[in-house]
């Protein structure tokens, strides 16, 4: 057997950097990832608090305007009450005259007799004394219903304007999501790629190495014992945790018992209630209990996944199969599914952290 010295292949020198450039690609990706998801997550939250207020200019602008329908209804009634008063006045002050005989005498009087006819108009003041304050009464309701009615389609306009200049906002603060969603994505790609172009480095690296101190070894059947099998990028790595078509997937939607536009921090499972729900990966069981809209809930620490601290949730069960402190393995039963929580039906509702960060959870499903 001749004896000969490996020579790394040129082809791969010329297309594969050398590990400290691509650890220096794989930080600044990283960097780059990470003030991505910074800029995804403020965008997420002014998307939902620009969606809350949207939602509560638009309730206040319907308030305002049934106060002003009323407002209106009210003052069209006083100055039907008050055009009714008037009626009413008149008739009695007829059917005074035609039949009051000290009135009728009046007018027959002269003005020799002032105490006389002091006396005799007694009757004829008070009539006149009650119909002025009656129409003074009617005149008054009628302005401050009209006064009520004007300041009630007032707050409606402005009511209305609020509303609008609101949804203005959702709208913008919903294009700046997409926006920052969409660089997200590209940076996540771009440190997927590094981190495949590093791992190739550091093979390159080893092989040269290797062959560098390995000069007379000519058998290539023989395995020095080192591995080099490279981490996932990411994709595929755990296990689907529980049957059923995904109902809603990972991203911002609509609320369907809120009403708010927020983001789906999970992706959910449509299984039935009491179906099986297994762990995704390897792990610890963080906690395990009721989590006020999340319902009954189990976390699950992951460590060190692919150099990122991952830890996966399991959302609305029914029933519990594990503790905390429990240590699973991929594909243990853990609990089951149910509709706990602010639910709107039996399902799981499964989420991904990645170094604390809500991420896709189809992206790290196989």
């Amino acid at each position: 057997m001749t004896s000969s010295t490996a020579v790394p292949d040129p082809r791969a020198a010329s297309t594969v950097p050398s590990v400290e450039e691509a650890q220096a690609d794989l930080e600044a990706a990283q960097a780059a990832f990470t003030e991505a998801q910074k800029t995804e997550r403020a965008a997420q939250q002014r998307a939902e608090e620009a969606s809350q207020a949207a939602a509560d200019a638009r309730s206040a602008a319907d308030r305002a305007t049934a106060r002003a329908e009323r407002a209106r209804g009210e003052s069209t009634n006083a100055a039907a009450a008050a055009d009714a008063a008037h009626e009413t006045l008149g008739r009695l002050a007829a059917h005074a005259y035609m039949n009051n005989s000290e009135l009728t005498g009046l007018m027959q009087l002269g003005i020799a007799d002032p105490e006389e006819f002091q006396a005799r108009s007694t009757g004829v003041s008070e009539l006149m004394r009650v119909q002025d304050s009656v129409l003074a009464e009617a005149a008054e309701s009628r302005a401050n219903a009209t006064n009520a009615a004007s300041r009630a389609d007032g707050h409606a306009a402005a009511a209305e304007e609020s509303a609008a200049a609101a949804k203005t906002l959702y709208e913008q603060a919903t294009t700046a999501l997409e926006e920052a969603s969409a660089a997200s994505a590209t940076a996540n790609e771009q440190l997927q790629k590094m981190r495949e172009v590093h791992a190739a480095a550091e093979q390159a690296q080893r092989e040269r190495e290797a062959a560098e101190n390995q000069p007379d070894r000519g058998d290539r059947g023989e395995d020095d014992g080192t591995t080099d099998t490279p981490p996932p990028s990411g994709n595929g790595v755990f296990q689907r945790p529980a049957s059923g078509s995904i109902t809603s997937p990972y991203g911002m939607r609509v609320h369907p018992v809120t009403g708010v536009y927020k983001l789906h921090s999970g992706t959910d499972f449509g299984a039935a209630c009491g179906a099986p729900v297994y762990a995704a990966y390897p792990g610890t069981i963080e906690s395990t209990g009721y989590a006020g809209a999340y319902g009954n809930r189990i976390e699950i620490a992951h460590g060190n996944v692919n150099g990122l601290d991952v830890t996966t949730t399991y959302n609305h069960l029914s029933a519990f199969s594990s503790s905390p402190g429990q240590s699973v393995a991929t594909g243990d039963l853990i609990g089951r599914v149910g509709t706990t929580g602010s639910s709107t039906g039996c399902h799981l509702h499964f989420e991904v952290l990645v170094n604390g960060d809500f991420t896709d959870p189809m992206s790290w499903l196989s």
